[in-house]
């Protein structure tokens, strides 16, 4: 038999593959005219395009000549040759055979291309970044869904146009696919994502930083966490400026990079803590900060990960932010979703949203049934006269939970840092803290009005500029110490400190100058130094405050401020180690100051002491013993004579028996019967057992 090419190719391994190349190529043209005509790149869809249907195509062809192959060394061995059936369109069966198989390979390729295309649009869909293939992801979908840019695909932002990263970004995900697999990730998925694209490529497809410039008007309102729920409302004028090359660098946006570039160096995973950052200004000029709070020895500069800064380093939460309680209720406060005339809602909410819950299910029970006890409580008329309002608030606090908080996840506001503004978190403090110094002296200022200023309504009803300072937008005026800390130092983002001296220091309600005023003390507002001299009042200070080197000392030095208590031996040991057991040789009243108490002395005079000691009866006693230490005294006693050979000098250091103090020890060793009457004399109980 002659072999020919058209006997070697008739296989159905041939065949199989030709129709898998054919139909593979059919597809991919389809798909590669879409992408073609199409403004952007989907990048999920190029796996399709530019890597699965060209494999097939591959594989088909593959099929083709290694069927071939085989097909030749089975002629060579004499093997049977497949017969294709014969066409005779002359008979009716033949022709509508020939007409059915081209329709379905019409039909087949046209499914496919109609296939191809919706696939194209389905793996460009946020449904497939959000919920198909990341389920694990609710949380950043939930707030993707509330974001700005919930309008812009997913792809956009992670990925971007171009093969380069879509190859990066699907090895990447490999894990990602193991770790959702196998129940491995994280909770909560940890940020920042260090394999993310810069902003250049993805950002600013967008947004066009060199045409930044210019101010924007902000207004916010807030609602207090006090009874009637105060409103207010606050305006700022944001310095947003711009990076353009022209000149027109200024504001926040100056950190553009393209007239000024910006590097630094960030020693924790959540870069929250950076104490190195490296500026090159228009002439190129470079100038490197160091903080002086956390300064970076040289040895790890050298080996740190040096990053150039870009939006995400700001920006970081553009589509995947959880807001902080009482953030969240304000906007629904505003707009009435939250009635103000309930007492306290505001507060109550905060606190029934932050308490640990296991689930979503479980916070919804909580937050009702919490809210429903504090009015219970303290409002009853509210839960009988104001139910709607009552039921309608718990709903919408619910609704604002389900939209920041994720229990089975460990997702909150507090599980990623927000580093626009600087209030919940250091944010732009982060640098501009007043700390980071360079060599000659220059500062990263932390002025305010580098970034924005405040606006008062006037009379007539414009807006006017008003000096930023850190005191002017806060409830009460910020003084001294206050007005340099850090925003997020108080402002947590949870349930909100009280706004008193004394509420947020945890000054306690009793003592000596609970009554009093900081101010009748410190001289300086809100500054804890220079503080009064406390002879100002207390002129006449007896016993010890006279004795050197008490005198010198200060009153802090044994005193606890504000409740003025001196807490036991410790606070005397602090100074005086070497009398943890007191000196047995001194007299007591030369540290101690007794008050005059019962018991006369030899000479007739009040004797004086410390406090009568009571030990309660026993079981079988007539009756507990009062032990006076001024009668003692009164009788020649001495305080060494008890201390603290036969009773040590700590509260509860000594347990009382009958059977012990008759045989000498405790009180026995003077009530022996020779030098005071005996403890064991029957007709003496009474002397002891009775109270004083």
């Amino acid at each position: 038999m002659v072999i020919t090419l058209r006997l070697v190719f008739r296989n159905y391994i041939s065949l199989i593959g030709g129709i898998l190349a054919g139909t593979s190529f059919f597809v991919n043209v389809i798909l590669l005219l879409i992408d073609f005509t199409r403004p952007s790149q989907n990048p999920y869809v190029g796996i399709v395009t530019y890597m699965m249907l060209p494999g097939m195509t591959l594989t088909g062809v593959a099929l083709v000549l290694g069927g071939a192959a085989f097909q030749y060394f089975q002629l060579r061995r004499g093997a049977h040759v497949l017969e294709l059936p014969r066409l005779n369109l002359n008979d009716p069966r033949h022709r509508l055979a020939l007409i059915g198989t081209f329709g379905f390979i019409l039909l087949f390729l046209a499914l496919s291309a109609v296939g191809g295309y919706e696939s194209y649009h389905y793996t460009d869909s946020v449904q497939f970044c959000g919920q198909t293939c990341h389920t694990v992801m609710q949380p950043e979908f939930t707030a993707y869904q509330q974001s700005p840019h919930a309008r812009v695909a997913c792809v956009s932002c992670h990925i971007g146009p171009g093969a380069e990263w879509f190859v990066r970004a699907k090895i990447s995900g490999a894990y990602q696919v193991y770790s959702v697999m196998f129940n491995k990730f994280s909770r909560p998925i940890p940020t920042p994502v260090h394999s993310l694209r810069p902003a250049q490529d993805t950002c600013e497809q967008c947004h066009w930083p060199a045409k930044f410039w210019g101010e924007q008007l902000a207004s916010r309102v807030h609602f207090a966490s006090d009874e009637r729920n105060t409103r207010r409302e606050v305006d700022l004028l944001i310095k947003t400026g711009g990076g353009a090359d022209l000149g027109l660098a200024s504001g926040i946006h100056t950190h553009m990079n393209i007239l000024n570039k910006i590097w630094y160096v960030a020693t924790d995973e959540r870069r929250q803590v950076i104490p190195w950052v490296r500026i090159q200004g228009p002439d190129g000029k470079v100038t490197e900060y160091m903080s002086k709070d956390k300064p970076l020895p040289p040895d790890a500069l050298k080996t740190a990960e040096i990053r150039r800064m870009d939006c995400v380093d700001c920006h970081n939460r553009p589509s995947h932010r959880y807001l902080p309680p009482g953030r969240a209720l304000d906007p629904a406060l505003q707009f009435g979703r939250i009635a103000t005339d309930l007492p306290f809602i505001k507060k109550v909410a905060v606190d029934a949203m932050v308490k640990p819950y296991a689930t979503v299910a479980d916070a919804d029970r909580g937050i009702d049934a919490s809210i429903r006890s504090f009015y219970q409580q303290q409002y009853p008329a509210v839960l009988k006269d104001q139910e709607p309002k009552l039921r309608a608030a718990i709903a919408e606090v619910q609704r604002i939970y389900h939209q920041n908080f994720f229990p089975e996840m460990h997702v909150s506001w507090q599980a990623y840092p927000d580093n626009i503004g600087h209030k919940e978190f250091p944010g732009c403090f982060r640098c501009h803290d007043g700390n980071h110094v360079s060599g000659d002296g220059k500062v990263v200022s932390r002025a305010c009005d580098s970034c924005h200023e405040f606006l008062v309504r006037e009379p007539s009803g414009a807006l006017a500029r008003a000096a930023a300072t850190p005191a002017f937008a806060h409830p009460w005026k910020l003084a001294g110490r206050h007005a340099e800390i850090a925003c997020s130092n108080c402002h947590s983002g949870g349930p909100a400190k009280p706004a008193t001296c004394r509420g947020c220091h945890g000054i306690p309600d009793k003592g000596p100058m609970s009554g009093m005023q900081c101010g009748q003390c410190h001289q300086k507002e809100q500054q804890l130094q220079p503080v009064v001299s406390c002879t100002s009042c207390h002129s006449k200070l007896p016993g010890l405050h006279t004795h050197e080197p008490h005198k010198a000392a200060g009153c802090v030095a044994c005193h606890a401020p504000h409740v003025w208590e001196v807490k036991g031996r410790d606070r005397c040991l602090a100074c005086h180690g070497d009398r943890t057991q007191h000196y047995p040789d001194q007299p007591c009243a030369s540290c101690h100051v007794f008050q005059a108490s019962a018991g006369t002395t030899a000479g007739g005079g009040t004797a004086a002491g410390p406090s009568a000691m009571t030990f309660p009866a026993t079981d079988g006693s007539p009756g507990p013993v009062t032990f006076v230490h001024a009668k003692h005294l009164a009788r020649g006693g001495t305080c060494q004579d008890c201390h603290p050979k036969l009773f040590a000098m700590k509260k509860g250091a000594d347990k009382l028996t009958m059977d012990a103090m008759g045989q000498g020890k405790a009180c026995g060793a003077c009530h022996d019967g020779k030098h005071a009457f005996g403890v064991m004399d029957g007709d003496k109980c009474l002397t002891c057992h009775k109270a004083s």
